[in-house]
């Protein structure tokens, strides 16, 4: 699933600004080295790396929230040792005072740290134009190109362009023109249901596959998976649902299940679960979900897809039943593979 996903060179979401009194339509978009992602709730976050196939690649990361009094905070994360006062621009020493940083140190990691306005604005001054962040270790830099592009989008999600609060093209509109961060969806609470009766599980899973095995057959799912790694279940969902893994295909390191809801009572056929996404992607052609669970004292169906082994992209989603349908909670997405921090995919969906 995730190898078609993340098979795209770039992805661009929406671009309009949405009413205030809406949620606004997450955004995830490419530029070169770098990536800008942005939420229902439009906090964005930019971050570039390079990607040498391990997970020790330095990266940067420039994450903002939505509204006009919101700072944006720069976090250098450096899996080995070392000081800020080690970082080079194209060569030339980083002119930052070391005391703008905040510097954290744990089991060899450091995380170096910009919060203030002025400190911010000075080391995006030196970075714009530049090609290369270096820093101690001569194997491990940051690169610059798409840097510029991809703050300049954030700032345009945030409707930031001209005012005072940009970060890249800025001007004299006041902070107060910025608008309000948009409002997050609420989440429903979930009302669960009595366990299943002994036997029942089996009789779900049973007529789950019979009533999808259409659906089966279109998936490519395989029809003879050993019984050490089928991983097909059927959990109680509420008095009258039931709901079905039927597992489907098992790769290197992760497998994909059909989920079906399944009315408890007998007579009525089991609806196959379509994933309603916290980012559209017109090759995702598939209802099937990489590694799918359910959390039956919150109702939360969940899934968790890695692009490669080592979990430094892909996409994970979030899910509560309301009693009729699961409504989309939250969500993660990463499409470049890369950086310091394997499974810190920026968030693409969250609700109250």
């Amino acid at each position: 699933m995730l190898k078609t996903l993340l098979a795209s060179t770039a992805l661009v979401v929406a671009l309009t600004l949405p009413s205030l009194a809406s949620e606004a339509e997450p955004s995830y978009d490419s530029y070169k080295s770098w990536f800008v992602a942005c939420d229902n709730g439009l906090a964005c976050q930019a971050r570039g790396f390079g990607d040498d196939g391990s997970a020790e690649s330095p990266d940067l990361n420039v994450a903002r929230d939505a509204g006009p009094d919101a700072k944006a905070i720069v976090t250098l994360s450096l899996p080995f040792a070392a000081d800020a006062r080690d970082l080079r621009v194209d060569g030339a020493p980083l002119t930052l005072a070391d005391e703008a940083w905040e510097i954290q140190r744990e089991d060899g990691f450091t995380t170096l740290s910009l919060t203030g306005d002025e400190a911010i604005a000075t080391l995006i001054a030196q970075l714009r134009d530049a090609s290369t962040l270096q820093t101690n270790n001569p194997e491990a830099s940051v690169p610059l190109e798409g840097f510029v592009a991809a703050l300049l989008r954030m700032d345009d999600r945030q409707g930031r362009i001209g005012g005072v609060t940009a970060l890249i093209r800025k001007g004299k509109t006041p902070a107060s023109a910025v608008p309000p961060a948009p409002e997050l969806p609420a989440a429903p609470k979930y009302k669960p249901g009595a366990p299943l009766k002994a036997g029942e599980d089996a009789a779900l899973l049973a007529r789950a596959r019979k009533d999808l095995a259409a659906i089966l057959t279109s998936e490519d799912c395989s029809a003879d998976m050993p019984s050490d790694i089928d991983s097909s279940e059927a959990v109680a969902l509420d008095e009258t649902h039931g709901l079905a893994f039927i597992a489907c295909n098992m790769g290197a390191y992760q497998g994909s299940s059909l989920v079906a809801i399944v009315p408890r009572a007998e007579g009525n056929a089991a609806e196959i679960f379509r994933p309603s996404l916290p980012i559209r992607e017109d090759d995702f052609d598939t209802v099937a979900l990489t590694e799918p669970g359910f959390d039956p004292d919150t109702g939360t169906l969940s899934m968790s897809g890695r692009g490669r082994g080592l979990g430094d992209c892909g996409l994970s989603a979030e899910w509560v039943w309301d009693g009729t349908h699961f409504q989309l909670t939250g969500g993660s997405y990463q499409m470049a593979c890369g950086g310091s921090q394997p499974g810190d995919w920026p968030t693409v969906y969250r609700s109250r």
